[in-house]
């Protein structure tokens, strides 16, 4: 297989390093305009280091080391299977770029955009042969998420679908599929989380310290308010529009209105940023959080319930998702029973009540039963 990847910036050094290391036999062809000879030279040096090391035979060194090409010229993607764009989001660049490498490739060559927010049918728009198009999205970092969204297109064929599921496979992920309203679905429920932990914050006039604290039991490698920290402001702040589903818009336009706030009032949109930031300007203020886990449960529990209504595809598999994109500590099921129903729903009806957020209007027990008994 010849994998081409377009763009080298944070993601798209992952997911070539993720398919390099997966898939032995496999050449890529990295469109690459600003560093190709720095970044080509670092990848042969990580191979010196591997054969040093004994992790590879010389025969696999040798092909390895053969294998890649750093480019800025995009005809260079001629011949390649695959094409998967991972460059900053910008619909005008990325149309641009898909234009290009539409025509260099042939018309059975899968287009795939990693795009965690931009609408996926605009991407693709002006592209031929759409059976071959549709978002396939890695979370970042790669390495730590075990899902990888296929964000599928009307017109996208079957055959096409498994190909990209069973490439996710081979490199040891797990694809799982959304269409319509619910494409980049796993990002958007991320998104609500965030802004949720923004409003409880509000809420209960604590400090991020103390929030973090109140939810740190329920999240096994970081908080949500250690995820924006790791996203940055810059990504985690435009606008609720780019998220289709409008139950979700409510508390989507709160939390960018809360964070375009922190921009403006200074708060660097770069990652690894915004908890220095929060730690100049706040205190301590002694605040009784004891309540957070329980609200934020609520939330996530609920938007599982609400996005399961809807999915046509296997429920296990997606509360499995959502357990693993938002990295928490136990499965949905458990703090369903860790709460029981009546208080995870008299708090999502206290949050409706004082918001009137579409996220926490919730569907009956039985249906909540139905998911996690």
């Amino acid at each position: 297989m010849k994998i081409g990847i377009v763009g080298y910036g944070k993601m798209g050094k992952d997911i070539f390093s993720l398919f390099f290391d997966k898939l032995p036999d496999a050449q890529f062809v990295v469109i690459d305009l600003f560093g190709a000879e720095e970044n080509t030279a670092a990848v042969l040096k990580t191979l010196d280091k591997s054969l040093k090391r004994k992790k590879l035979t010389e025969e696999q060194y040798e092909f390895k080391k053969d294998s890649f090409v750093f480019t800025d010229d995009t005809s260079a993607l001629s011949g390649c299977d695959v094409v998967i764009e991972a460059v900053f989001e910008n619909m005008d660049a990325k149309k641009e770029l898909f234009a290009k490498a539409a025509a260099a490739v042939s018309d059975d060559c899968l287009l795939l955009s990693n795009t965690s927010s931009l609408d996926i049918p605009s991407v693709f728009a002006d592209i031929p042969h759409k059976e071959r198009c549709f978002g396939l999205h890695f979370f970042y970092p790669v390495k730590l998420t075990g899902f990888v969204e296929l964000n599928v297109l009307p017109e996208t064929s079957e055959a096409s679908a498994e190909k990209a599921a069973q490439l996710v496979k081979a490199a040891g992920k797990k694809p799982i599929v959304f269409s319509g309203e619910y494409h980049i679905y796993l990002n958007q429920i991320l998104a609500c989380m965030v802004s949720h932990a923004i409003y409880l914050r509000e809420s209960f006039g604590a400090s991020v310290p103390e929030m973090r604290k109140a939810l740190g039991e329920m999240f096994a490698i970081a908080d949500p308010f250690e995820v924006l920290d790791s996203v940055g402001l810059g990504l985690m702040a435009g606008s609720p529009d780019n998220f289709r589903i409008e139950r979700n818009k409510g508390l989507l336009g709160y939390g960018c209105e809360k964070m375009n706030g922190w921009l403006a009032e200074g708060c660097p949109k770069e990652t690894l940023s915004f908890l220095d930031f929060m730690a100049e300007r706040e205190s301590e203020t002694g605040a009784d959080c004891g309540k957070a886990a329980l609200y934020m449960a609520a939330l996530i529990l609920n938007e599982t319930v609400n996005a399961a209504n809807d999915y046509s595809g296997d429920t296990a598999v997606l509360t499995e998702a959502v357990q693993d994109t938002l990295g928490l500590a136990e499965a949905p099921a458990f703090y369903y029973e860790k709460y029981g129903a009546e208080a995870l729903f008299a708090a999502l009806d206290e949050l409706s009540a004082k918001t009137g957020f579409g996220s926490y209007s919730h569907k009956d027990k039985s249906a909540w039963d139905a998911l996690f008994k």
